[in-house]
């Protein structure tokens, strides 16, 4: 029994470990419009890594440099936000703080046929970026339907706000 019980969390994790979420970057001042990925690199006991990389297509004449057009960055997480209780906990304990990143839920919202879906704000300690993600249990993975990066100390901007959207 505890053989079947082990197998079957391997695979669930290995699952969750091979699931992307790609979403479509809504133009924006700036851009026109662009792609971000998303998935589960690595899973611990206690937390995970959620890589998310970017490439935003700017309007013709901004001078945005590739370094600030494209990147990626690495967002670890509690494992309860794997699952829809994690974010459930948060509405009710209020902000927490992992690994030096502030979480906080910021209430309950529908995107598009997503219901009730999880707003909650990340702010790493580096505040080069601060990321926004709704989460609804019904999408792999992550779980984010859509999310909402700013990008700190752009130049000639300052801060800069890319929204993307789930493209299924």
């Amino acid at each position: 029994m505890k053989a079947i019980v082990f197998a079957l969390s391997l695979f669930i994790s290995s699952q969750l470990l091979a699931s992307v979420i790609t979403h479509k970057i809504l133009p924006g001042d700036l851009h026109s419009g662009g792609t971000l990925t998303i998935k589960i690199t690595e899973e611990r006991q206690d937390d995970f890594d959620a890589q998310v990389s970017y490439k935003i297509i700017p309007r013709m004449f901004v001078p945005i440099s590739r370094s600030q057009r494209e990147g990626t960055f690495t967002a670890t997480l509690p494992i309860e936000y794997l699952d829809e209780r994690g974010y459930e906990d948060l509405a009710v304990s209020g902000p927490t703080i992992n690994q030096g990143a502030t979480i906080q839920h910021l209430g309950l919202e529908s995107v598009g046929r997503y219901n009730q879906s999880h707003h909650v704000k990340l702010t790493p300690q580096s505040r080069k970026w601060l990321l926004e993600a709704w989460y609804h249990p019904s999408v792999k993975a992550t779980g984010w339907v859509q999310l909402a990066i700013e990008l700190q100390n752009v130049p000639l901007v300052g801060k800069y706000k890319v929204y993307s959207k789930l493209s299924n």
